[in-house]
């Protein structure tokens, strides 16, 4: 083999490594990117471990520093753009005399909140931390043991869309003719969001086309009217459902602030059925006298959409598939808890030579709090 052969069969060789390698990345690249799409949690919490810790001893003389810390992580769908418009963590549960938190709510609109939703190429959704910082003050408590639970409050506004594929069928008793759908029902999974678009059912009629749809809440939370709570101030004003949310306020949510869901859209191929933009509602029904609100009876509602065939235009003459387009908006809240133990250290003895430190039972003074 002379040297100009050999250089051409290692030249064939490398490039054969360098397609196969290709062709790995891009069968590797190329699953399903849809799945981001799927899940039934929103914005989900939990404590970051040992923030705040297990338990604390205290001494009277000096408070003792407490940081509680909370993971925040997307796994849903909305919003757009890279951060909430609104909604807020809140933290409570505890005595402010004994646990003195400095500030007790963040923002989610915070800049440094990168919540984006999760997308094709960012499958995971983004994330943040936020940090709540106070002192326990010893003098306040009077007891051995202090046992708060922390609880974490998330109120925020949230969004679901589904796009399912249903059946137009202009002829739906005529079985002599082959057709490419048929009208029926059809179960849905999750669409990335505590709420779900879970069902579509389709009732056969001449000339006409119904649609059943029911929703849930699919999430661990409530949820929660968007606007303004039904419950009103002492001078007549309202306030939205996001800051009564609050379990801090003295504001509290009415009932009907509860297990309310807007529609935004429904709409068949290009034909709208529900459009408060054009002032156009083939759906119903609809609760608290509105045109736009869902009602959840134990997390789950429905509502039922008709138009005539004619209506979509075209002259259908025979049966085809087209998309389904469902869009809900609401709010909602969600909480966690930790419980913490907060032992007093006490004192023996009349003066400062004879005093002596009476530590709590688990406690070890040699370096390790808890036995």
């Amino acid at each position: 083999m002379n040297k100009k052969t050999g250089l051409g069969i290692l030249f064939v060789f490398l490039s054969f490594i360098f397609v196969a390698g290709c062709d790995t990345i891009v069968k590797k690249g190329g699953g399903d990117t849809t799945e981001f799409k799927r899940g039934s949690s929103g914005l989900v919490m939990e404590f970051v471990r040992n923030y705040p810790g297990d338990g604390y001893i205290v001494n009277k003389d000096t408070p003792e520093d407490i940081l509680i810390m909370i993971d925040l992580k997307n796994k849903g769908t909305y919003p757009d753009g890279d951060h909430f418009s609104k909604g807020k963590i809140y933290i409570s549960g505890f005595d402010d005399e004994i646990v003195d938190i400095t500030v007790k709510s963040k923002s989610l609109s915070d800049p440094d909140m990168f919540l984006a939703a999760a997308s094709p190429i960012n499958p995971l959704g983004g994330f943040a931390t936020v940090e709540f910082d106070g002192n326990i003050i010893a003098d306040k408590i009077t007891v051995d043991e202090y046992n708060p639970t922390i609880m974490a409050t998330a109120c925020y506004p949230y969004s679901t869309k589904a796009s399912p594929t249903v059946c137009v069928d202009p002829s739906p008793f005529d079985d002599r003719q082959e057709k490419v759908c048929h009208i029926g029902s059809q179960t849905l999974g999750t669409q990335g969001a505590p709420v779900a678009v879970t069902s579509i059912v389709q009732e056969a009629a001449t000339d006409k086309i119904q649609f059943k749809i029911t929703i849930n809440n699919v999430g661990v939370g409530d949820v929660i009217k968007t606007g303004d709570s039904n419950n009103k101030e002492e001078d007549g004003t309202t306030v939205p459902t996001l800051d009564r949310c609050s379990p801090l306020s003295g504001g509290k949510l009415n009932r009907k602030d509860f297990d309310r869901v807007q529609v935004k859209k429904i709409k068949i191929g290009s034909v709208d059925l529900w459009n408060a933009n054009k002032n156009l509602n083939k759906c119903s029904p609809f609760a608290d006298g509105s045109n736009d609100i869902i009602k959840l009876f134990n997390g789950e509602g429905f509502v039922i959409c008709t138009l005539t065939v004619s209506e979509l235009g075209g002259g259908v003459q025979s049966a085809y598939t087209t998309p389904l387009n469902i869009e809900l908006e609401y709010n909602y809240r969600s909480t966690i808890s930790k419980p913490i133990k907060i032992s007093k250290l006490t004192t023996i003895g009349d003066d400062d030579e004879n005093e002596e430190t009476v530590y709590p039972e688990e406690y070890t003074p040699d370096g390790a709090e808890w036995n």
